[in-house]
């Protein structure tokens, strides 16, 4: 898959290094054209449970895996639908408080179609959001 362009819809993923430089957070920004919208904001404790969902998105657009790294400094410009599936799964399993669960949650979104991902993440972004986000959990990761 290729790197999209500019003009694309698609997700800038910027690693957020601690200051010890062993770990990172990370931010993810939707661009659409001249308008970015913030997605997300993880600190390095929670960025540990997504540390495969950001490797999966950065190598699915087209980076080396082993580009995520504490030491990189440029953000990482994701394909329209690595950047939903990661965008969904920090906002559908962040509020979780089981590792366990989020894990379901996490693997079953990577599990989703393209189709049924950008159907989920527009609804999630809607005026519904939180609702879509809560029926996306109970159907993923129902105990």
């Amino acid at each position: 898959m290729s790197v999209p362009t500019k003009r694309e819809r698609r997700f800038e993923l910027r690693l957020l290094p601690t200051v010890a430089g062993d770990s990172w957070g990370f931010t993810l920004t939707e661009t659409i054209g001249k308008s970015s919208q913030p997605v997300a904001r993880v600190n390095p404790a929670q960025a540990v449970g997504y540390r495969r969902a950001v490797v999966d998105a950065v190598a699915a657009s087209g980076y080396q895996p082993t580009a995520v790294s504490p030491r990189r400094s440029r953000p990482f410009n994701l394909a329209q639908a690595p950047g939903v599936r990661l965008a969904l799964t920090v906002t559908a399993a962040g509020p979780v408080a089981r590792p366990g669960r989020r894990r379901m949650i996490a693997d079953a979104i990577g599990g989703l179609t393209t189709e049924e991902a950008l159907y989920w993440y527009a609804q999630s972004t809607g005026p519904t959001g939180r609702r879509a986000l809560r029926a996306l959990r109970l159907l993923l990761a129902d105990d």
